[in-house]
């Protein structure tokens, strides 16, 4: 039979999580106090601090599930030969969600607040090669054909503009991802020929094949 302290610590640990997680989103990772975070989750700091040594290490942890819940939202669009125009909208859905839900905001403050403390630096480090290299090996299922960069390299450029975009909608909210994907879609749409008479494709994703 589980032991009730034990259980009772992994509640008490997993609530503080769960409204950590509410506030780090809503407020900013400068903004959520641990106490403000305890509070209203109905526990004293003190209860905190017993689950986690510091709000960087609630923040990462939080982190860390943000990423991979929206690896694996973004690898659910991506899989099964769907058609790449109905691809594209899923996924021009799912980053304006994302950029929506204040996770680059917190992205940004975590950073910029533990710029100079090294192991922070290394664990984020760690993180984002492991999201270059999960879009790596997504890329590796969809695109067809030998590419003129590795799958690594493409899915630097990806993460690159993803927080560049994110900033730029940081910093203006009104800023969207229209012209990202409006690209996109002519791209797929001439095959990457912008000249007057390209022929528009219709693509399937990892199928190597085109038609008209």
């Amino acid at each position: 039979m589980p032991n009730s302290r034990v259980v009772s610590q992994a509640a008490t640990r997993r609530l503080l999580k769960q409204q950590g997680r509410a506030m780090l989103l809503e407020l900013g990772y400068a903004d959520a106090s641990v106490s403000a975070i305890a509070a209203e989750a109905g526990f004293t700091t003190g209860a905190f601090y017993s689950n986690f040594p510091s709000k960087g290490a609630l923040a990462l942890e939080v982190l860390d599930d943000l990423q991979s819940e929206a690896a694996g939202r973004l690898e659910a669009i991506f899989a099964g030969g769907r058609d790449v125009s109905t691809t594209i909208r899923a996924t021009r859905a799912w980053t304006e969600e994302v950029l929506a839900s204040g996770w680059p905001r917190l992205e940004l403050e975590f950073a910029l607040a533990n710029r100079r403390n090294p192991d922070v630096v290394s664990t984020e480090g760690k993180r984002n090669r492991a999201a270059a290299d999960r879009i790596a090996r997504l890329l590796e299922q969809v695109v067809p054909g030998p590419q003129p960069f590795t799958p690594y390299r493409i899915a630097e450029v990806i993460l690159d503009l993803a927080f560049g975009l994110a900033l730029r909608r940081i910093i203006d909210p009104s800023v969207t991802t229209d012209h990202v994907f409006d690209l996109i879609d002519a791209m797929v749409a001439t095959g990457g020929d912008f000249s007057s008479d390209a022929t528009p494709q219709v693509l399937v994703l990892g199928s190597g094949e085109s038609g008209g």
